[in-house]
């Protein structure tokens, strides 16, 4: 093999990885807003639909103005993944109701590529109405409302147009803001059409027979720790088996260094950037939440134990304590709501995958000892 082709497949090989992990950290990337990496993936495309549908069972659409990573469940035991209002607080069922009313009213026949915000939002909440929704009192309506189009925002799905701007072959009602519409992005947000679907269970089931050694590579790609115990017979075998072969996939697809031990496994990445949550962070939030588990592990943890129980009012104790001596430097919305600081504290260690729930409290994972504080060595000799 000549030197220039062995560059140029290890150039391939290079640019097939970074068009992979793109994807997962933004499964829609559209040519507007991420023009490079959206060339890389429509230059990687054959490979990348291969890839993805045969190690995880996702769908990537691509097309000339966006690609779509279509992902599958995790599985109940997987952490919660949430959409976010700007102000970090998870969406609630009304406001996914709101997401879903919008995108219906964006996909109603004779909606064209441009829409009136006026005209979107009395069609909301007329369907709103004809299927007995309640949004709650203005203020909550609105900021529902501005959460769902600010998440299609993002997506690449909605974009503010310049109001009296000509639009061929679309007539354009209202006299407020309008907005540009991608209507074949809009169509690729759903793997599968909800109507006819009886409920969520219906959408998790299409799922339920699937490989164990795709369920299991899924997991280790996508969820930050993969706990022994909570893996089925089968996919535990995969795992002690084939755990050079995944090892070495991992690499090749995403740059991922596999680690399994006693506990569990987890997939993480050397550079540190393939990740939708860095931990440790800024902020109270992540600063809180990593005092309290190094203070947890210092004080309860055991070295021969891989899961530490910690009941609810030890948990209220020291995160109490943490919160009373830091009070002028934590964010003062916490240091007065205790109960909201334990509840977000609580919630991004569930969706880091460093503890789960408990009867009365939590269960710290394995993974959490390595915030355990190790003592600095003495440079004196």
């Amino acid at each position: 093999m000549s030197t220039s082709h062995a560059s140029t497949v290890s150039g391939d090989v290079s640019g097939r990885r970074d068009a992979a992990r793109a994807l997962l950290q933004q499964p829609i990337v559209t040519a507007a807003s991420e023009r490079e990496t959206f060339d890389l993936v429509r230059r990687h495309a054959p490979a990348l639909k291969s890839m993805f549908a045969d190690r995880l069972g996702y769908r990537l659409v691509v097309e000339p103005t966006f690609a779509r990573l279509i992902k599958a469940p995790l599985g109940p035991t997987s952490p919660h993944r949430a959409l976010r209002h700007a102000d970090g607080t998870e969406f609630g069922a009304i406001t996914y109701a709101c997401l879903a009313l919008v995108c219906a009213a964006l996909l109603e026949p004779g909606t064209g590529e441009r829409v009136s915000v006026d005209d979107l939002l009395e069609q909301v909440r007329a369907d709103a109405r004809e299927n007995g929704i309640v949004f709650g009192d203005p203020v909550s309506e609105e900021r529902n409302l501005a959460a769902a189009l600010r998440v299609l925002e993002e997506w690449g799905v909605i974009a503010e147009s310049g109001h009296g701007d000509e639009v061929s072959g679309d007539e354009v009602r209202g006299d407020g803001p309008h907005l540009d519409v991608h209507r074949d992005l809009l169509s690729q947000l759903l793997d599968t059409p909800l109507h006819g679907m009886p409920g969520p269970a219906a959408v998790l089931a299409r799922h339920e027979h699937e490989p164990a050694a795709l369920r299991l590579y899924r997991r280790l790609v996508e969820d930050p720790f993969v706990a022994r115990d909570e893996l089925d017979d089968e996919s535990a075998t995969i795992l002690a088996r084939d755990r050079h072969e995944l090892a070495r996939m991992l690499e090749n697809d995403f740059g991922l260094v596999l680690e399994v031990r006693a506990e569990g496994a987890l997939a993480y990445d050397p550079a540190g950037v393939l990740t939708d949550e860095a931990f440790p962070g800024s902020g109270t939030l992540k600063h809180a939440s990593l005092l309290l588990l190094a203070e947890l592990t210092e004080r309860f943890g055991d070295s021969a134990a891989t899961t530490l129980h910690v009941d609810a009012h030890t948990l209220d104790s020291v995160l109490a304590d943490l919160a009373a001596a830091r009070s002028r430097t934590w964010k003062s919305i916490y240091v007065r709501d205790f109960a909201l600081l334990r509840r977000d504290v609580v919630a991004l260690l569930f969706r880091l995958g460093l503890a789960r729930p408990h009867e009365n409290g939590i269960e710290l994972t394995a993974p959490a000892a390595r915030y355990r504080p190790v003592p600095a060595e003495s440079k004196c000799r």
